[in-house]
């Protein structure tokens, strides 16, 4: 579940699809503060492009296939903020889970963890003229800090006490207690009173067509090539995926793994980057039989990760086994994870006293080991795909997996009432410790920690995380966490999943391998003797 910058912060949520709506999930599940977490995108009609402006002055427009939620941080409104608005640090591209420069060139720690010293950028200007000073910053955290939504999704930001501006560029936080994950969090975008920010683009306008944005002249790191972005909300990916080809807009935002040697050829490109959702089935630790953490445990070893990912994702994934993103610097890769071993599968369920006609023949279902149902959301073709197949192997095991379709709206709901055995779900993990931290470490609560898990000692090392900033004792902690939620996982890890973007040849994109473009998209050029002509 969750959101670039962190927009659900940033992030759980993502994006799905049906034929065309292969990915939506992904995009739903990261992005929408549910929690704050699950991505999802918002419908609308056609802004037409100025085709006619000089070379100097390109337009990039991006299709947006079926946004049907709108909000701040999810979907359209997710793009926008990743376009406009800027925070002290950002973790988008330091994908090894560590905080990097943005407002701030740098930081330290100081009287063991409870204060953090901030140096500033110089010769920042936010979109209205006002001048990014210490001042400015400190008024801007302290509104940040005082949003419900970013109290919810970034929990560090109860630790700070006091904001306070030190000289011209210096911002000193002072905190209740140690905070290390703190950095990580400070990704929340700042801005002025009247909401503007200090990106490369600014908005000029946005409605239920889409959106303009506008380059920034005055953008600290340079001004783009690009004059002007305009983004379309298209109701399927057939159709964004048509104009795409036509040359009506430049770039799809989502291509589904199945699509993707489709779309590619001389005049688009496709470029795939790892995300840092992963696929799960969420168990509703509260209810029998998922309390125990042997079953938990037998799901795990019952799933052919490898199998799934080649058959539904066509490839394009990485078999998950729990829920730290694998790539983090402090991740042990030494911990063995769940491997494709059925048969002890069998062994642990027959334990467990969950042997086959335990679960009696039904009317319409045949008799089981155990039988629960699992929640998916309607529309979400992606996740009912791998529904199916988890739902084979399973079966396999004599395990009766059913899942029960429901709009999106009561999904949503179920989920925050604990009203569900289990839950299909597309979460934001990574790259960052903050983001399981926010479902994994506290027992069960209103907001996004609302599955029901609790292991004493799963929470006494996410706590020592959260305090402490000698990277020995994190990379300690870290694996000592894996091997904890290998004993008792809180659900059935499938697989980290990628995205694809789509993009027009006429535009030459800053790569950064294995990132996502949009995150570059200040720094790409048009590429003149590729221009197509648009035929709107």
């Amino acid at each position: 579940m969750g959101a670039g910058g962190r927009s659900a912060g940033q992030e759980v949520a993502g994006s799905l699809r049906a034929p065309a709506r292969s990915q939506r999930c992904q995009r739903r599940t990261a992005l929408r503060v549910w929690c704050g977490v699950v991505l999802l995108s918002g419908l609308g009609g056609c802004i037409t492009p100025d085709t006619d402006g000089p070379l100097s002055r390109p337009v990039l427009t991006i299709g947006v296939p079926e946004s049907f939620i709108n909000g701040r941080d999810v979907g359209i409104g997710s793009l926008i903020r990743q376009s406009t608005l800027e925070g002290l640090t950002q973790v988008n591209i330091g994908t090894d889970g560590r905080a990097v420069p943005r407002l701030a060139e740098r930081w330290t720690w100081e009287d063991e963890g409870r204060r953090l010293r901030l140096s500033l950028r110089p010769n920042v200007i936010f979109h209205d003229g006002t001048v990014f000073s210490s001042t400015v910053a400190a008024d801007a955290l302290r509104r940040a800090i005082g949003q419900p939504e970013n109290q919810a999704v970034y929990p560090s930001l109860a630790d700070i006490k006091a904001v306070r501006p030190n000289g011209e560029l210096e911002l000193v936080l002072d905190l209740s207690k140690a905070s290390a994950l703190l950095p990580e969090e400070l990704d929340l975008p700042l801005t002025t009173e009247n909401g503007m920010g200090t990106g490369p683009f600014r908005v000029v306008s946005r409605d239920t067509d889409g959106a303009v944005l506008e380059r920034f002249d005055r953008y600290y790191l340079g001004t783009t090539d690009i004059h002007q972005i305009l983004i379309r909300p298209f109701d399927t990916l057939r159709t964004a995926w048509s104009s795409l080809l036509r040359g009506d807009v430049d770039m799809v935002t989502d291509v589904p793994p199945e699509a993707v040697d489709f779309i590619r050829n001389d005049d688009v490109q496709v470029k795939l980057f790892a995300r840092w959702y992963q696929f799960l089935i969420v168990f509703n630790g509260q209810r029998d039989p998922f309390r125990s953490a042997v079953v938990r445990r037998a799901m795990n070893f019952a799933v052919d990760r490898e199998a799934l990912i080649a058959k539904v994702l066509q490839g394009q994934g990485q078999p998950s086994t729990g829920p730290l993103w694998p790539r983090h610097w402090a991740y042990d890769a030494s911990v063995l994870p769940f491997g494709f071993e059925p048969q002890f599968a069998v062994t642990l369920l027959d334990g467990a006293g969950l042997r086959p006609g335990t679960v009696p023949k039904g009317p319409d279902r045949p008799p089981a080991r155990l039988r629960f149902t699992c929640l998916l959301p309607e529309g979400f073709s992606l996740l009912e795909r791998i529904g199916l197949e988890v739902q084979k192997q399973l079966y396999d095991i004599g395990v009766d997996a059913r899942f029960e379709v429901v709009a999106f709206q009561e999904w949503d709901r179920r989920i925050r009432e604990g009203d569900f055995e289990a839950v299909l779900v597309d979460m934001i993990s990574g790259p960052t410790l903050a983001r399981p931290h926010l479902f994994w470490a506290l027992p069960r609560r209103e907001g996004l920690h609302a599955f029901g898990y609790e292991n004493a000692e799963a929470g006494r090392l996410f706590e020592l995380l959260r305090r402490s900033t000698n990277e020995g004792a994190i990379r300690s902690a870290v694996g000592r966490l894996q091997r904890v939620m290998l004993e008792d996982p809180p659900a059935l890890f499938l697989a980290w999943n990628q995205r694809a973007r789509a993009i027009s040849s006429r535009f030459h994109v800053a790569e950064k391998p294995g990132h996502d473009p949009l995150l570059t998209i200040w720094q790409w050029t048009e590429n003149s003797s590729r221009r197509t002509v648009a035929t709107q």
